[in-house]
């Protein structure tokens, strides 16, 4: 097992590093299933079109090898789409294989990519590659690279990762980022990784730094189990607190078992109702509700890798009480919101009187400073102008002999 140093925030990436001056040649390999166009299916989607974009307009070349449905200034080079699939594979071929045909066609999409991209750098056009795809095929084919060859980790272990992980970790020379210092962890009994945290687009949202004058909460994302929406409403049921609730139904077992009987029950009490589910917003809207509440609710029950609610929420200028799971305390600071221990009832609910002595100017400033795409941009290409630097000095001492 390939040993790595202990997590401390000196293996972070310094975001206030210079632009680098040379324009880079730049391929970025993206998730195969979805585009990378809004509305994203994903925070995945949209970081990647946030990195894409900013590289070109900071004056790199960029490719990125997305879905041809993608959006991005970067120029696009499409993945192989089902259609070409279907025409270069026989019906049962997956069968023959041992694969699903899902499997088949990820398997054929990132090798098509990749002998591309590899030979794009035999001809000097490639300077970096950055892997997106949480696929084992371009970690693995990436070791023609060596260290110009990065993969970002934005997830759990799923095990395509860790097919790749378990031959990495006798040996490698690519290199490795974590979105959050508890992402890389995580991944510390594979291989080592620098932690470089993801950035939103801070100027998009409108900020207001106005103190509330009506009490009232807001809890948004994915309504299933491991985002603990019902959770929220009972906190919430037990103050006294007004909550709006946002975001598709993922589970809709989960909704109709444990988020519809409070829904239902609020409206029947003969009290003025604390809830409002306002269904599946658009960023704009969502930004509109953030701004106005006293603070944003996180009852995430999972180990979220980052929680790019987290960041919005602060890019509004609005305060946040949450768990404390996976790289939470990491982005809200204790000026910046009120982390409690997973499922503390009591702290919760202390949480909401406490959480109005929060400088809602504190929640833009840390947004700013520590998640903007900028930063997130400026940590990858510090990590490109190492690699580069390193390859050309190993070329160097090559050439003395």
């Amino acid at each position: 097992m390939q040993s790595s140093p202990e997590f401390n925030f000196s293996n972070i990436i310094d975001s206030n590093v210079k632009k680098t001056k040379t324009p880079l040649r730049i391929a970025i390999i993206a998730h195969c299933l979805y585009p990378i166009a809004q509305p994203y299916a994903g925070g995945l989607e949209m970081i990647t079109q946030l990195i894409c974009d900013e590289l070109v307009a900071q004056g790199h070349e960029v490719l990125l090898y997305a879905h041809a449905d993608s959006r991005t200034d970067a120029t696009l080079i499409p993945f192989m789409t089902r259609v070409q699939f279907d025409a270069l594979v026989y019906e049962d071929e997956h069968d023959a294989v041992g694969m699903s045909r899902e499997e088949l066609y990820q398997y054929l999409v990132y090798q098509q990519a990749m002998r591309d991209i590899i030979s794009r750098d035999e001809q000097g056009r490639v300077d970096v590659v950055h892997n997106h795809s949480l696929h084992h095929i371009p970690m693995m084919l990436g070791q023609a690279f060596g260290a110009r060859f990065f993969t970002t980790f934005h997830t759990p272990i799923f095990p395509q990762l860790r097919l790749a992980l378990l031959t990495l970790r006798q040996g490698t020379q690519t290199q490795f980022t974590a979105i959050s210092g508890h992402q890389q962890q995580l991944f510390d009994e594979f291989v080592p990784s620098h932690v470089v945290y993801n950035g939103i687009d801070v100027q998009s949202f409108k900020a207001n730094m106005r103190p509330i004058e009506e009490e009232i909460y807001f809890w948004y994302g994915r309504i299933c189990v491991e985002k603990g929406t019902h959770l929220a409403m009972e906190y919430c049921k037990a103050a006294g607190k007004r909550l709006i609730i946002a975001g598709p139904k993922s589970n809709e077992a989960y909704f109709d078992q444990y988020v519809a009987p409070l829904l239902d029950e609020d409206k029947s009490n003969g009290t003025p109702a604390l809830f409002n589910y306002v269904g599946h917003l658009s960023k704009d809207q969502i930004n509109e509700h953030l701004s106005q509440a006293t603070a944003m609710l996180f009852t995430s029950t999972w180990d979220e890798p980052y929680g790019l609610t987290l960041a919005e929420s602060l890019a509004c200028g609005t305060p946040v009480i949450g768990f404390d799971v996976g790289a939470s305390a990491e982005i809200v600071t204790p000026a910046t919101g009120i982390i409690v221990p997973k499922v503390d009832r009591g702290a919760f609910i202390q949480a909401f009187d406490d959480i109005k002595h929060i400088s809602r100017a504190a929640c833009r400033l840390r947004a700013e400073q520590f998640c903007s795409v900028a930063a997130m941009v400026d940590g990858y290409l510090q990590l490109y102008e190492q690699a580069l630097a390193s390859n050309d000095s190993t070329k160097t001492h090559e050439l003395s002999f």
